[in-house]
């Protein structure tokens, strides 16, 4: 059986192939559709949802792709919350394609943190796969920093003419380059064609950590009496208890809640002497726009929180979630690059599972107009 075609509208999602034989499609478990025609559309859905279906004919295959959302609907924030990403796993094979990125011209693809090459167009195929091995993907493009949305970036403004001033190069290094990440959790390709469904998780916690790396950080403030202040003096990790700002969401079933937490800041003079130490209000850290329905809950965690002892940026970023009924998790963001960042998952009992972590780039890039880091995690069910 060899999938041909799919499309998507705001409420359906039509696939046609090419096979011999009858079929039978499952879609969360449940037969939809089963004969001899090479087509089917599914009609009803809702928009921006993902679905899945599991074919079985002269082969199996699993697709999981999502509808689409009216331009006027998009979150213009996080432009990757609306990104559709198709996933097809057949014996051997696992092939992803996604809505083009205005802009990026490349995109470097990585298996399991290891370099896997490099695509011109938004799709690759993947056949050096074991059936019983667990894949996350790693989807990477970068663009010069856009003025705004497609009609502005028409016109001339400020930052375009900055950009073409200094001939911004394609490097994720520069300060006028944004940075795009998609994150596809496959996990065993043979458990995602397994017509029982395994039981899924109604339970999480989604924790996001902002942190300074080094001990001691300076001032850039030269006239302050303040030259230096702490830092967290750490890397990467779910546990730890220095950072400048977390944020835990608790999903019990279709109740969403939200525990926040922001360190001390601490200035000291250029003989490591304590001057003033304080503590940042953590109102800035809100849970916006719970909705529930029969297939998922979804909330905008919205951050933004800054120095006490100083004016300075905030620290800005923005998370969108959804976590469906059957176990599909779309998690979305973004955020300026700069402290460290740090986002996990813990689903029931299980682990703290790392879905984005993005290093500093200096605390300059918490300033406009430099670019941020957009990013996206789902995973295969």
């Amino acid at each position: 059986m060899n999938l041909t075609r799919i499309s998507q509208t705001p409420d359906r999602i039509s696939l046609d192939w090419e096979g011999a034989g009858p079929v039978r499609i499952l879609k969360d478990g449940k037969e939809v559709y089963s004969g001899q025609d090479m087509t089917f559309t599914d009609t009803g859905l809702k928009p921006g949802t993902a679905y899945s279906y599991l074919f079985k004919g002269d082969s199996t295959l699993k697709i999981q792709t999502a509808t689409a959302v009216e331009r006027e609907d998009k979150n213009a924030d996080i432009p990757l919350q609306e990104l559709i990403v198709t996933t097809v796993i057949e014996e051997g094979k696992i092939a992803m394609a996604w809505e083009p990125i205005r802009g990026v011209e490349e995109y470097a693809i990585y298996r399991n943190d290891e370099y896997a090459g490099t695509v011109t167009e938004p799709g690759f195929h993947d056949t050096r796969i074991t059936m019983d091995e667990s894949y996350v993907y790693e989807i990477k493009g970068v663009r010069p920093l856009e003025p705004g949305d497609e009609e502005a970036a028409e016109k001339s403004s400020p930052i375009a003419k900055v950009i073409n001033l200094l001939k911004v190069q394609k490097n994720e290094d520069d300060m006028l380059v944004e940075t795009f990440l998609l994150f596809k959790d496959i996990g065993r390709p043979a458990d995602a064609l397994k017509e029982q469904q395994a039981s899924v998780d109604r339970d999480h916690v989604l924790r996001y950590t902002t942190f300074l790396e080094d001990e001691w950080v300076e001032n850039p403030n030269v006239l302050s009496k303040m030259r230096f202040f702490t830092g967290d003096g750490r890397t990467f990790d779910p546990e730890a208890d220095r950072y400048r700002t977390r944020a835990e969401v608790k999903i019990r079933g279709k109740n969403v809640t939200l525990s926040r937490s922001v360190g001390a800041s601490e200035g000291y003079t250029v003989e490591k002497k304590l001057v003033e130490r304080d503590r940042a209000s953590d109102e800035g850290i809100v849970i916006k726009s719970v909705q529930t329905d029969e297939e998922k809950v979804s909330f905008l965690l919205d951050h933004s929180v800054g120095n006490p002892l100083m004016p300075s940026p905030d620290i800005v970023y923005k998370v969108h979630a959804a976590f469906y009924t059957n176990g599909l998790m779309e998690i979305s963001g973004e955020h300026d690059e700069a402290p460290h960042h740090e986002v996990y998952l813990k689903s029931g009992a299980g682990e703290w599972k790392p879905l984005h972590r993005s290093k500093s780039r200096g605390l300059e890039r918490l300033a406009p107009p430099t670019a941020n880091r957009f990013w996206q995690y789902s995973n295969m069910i």
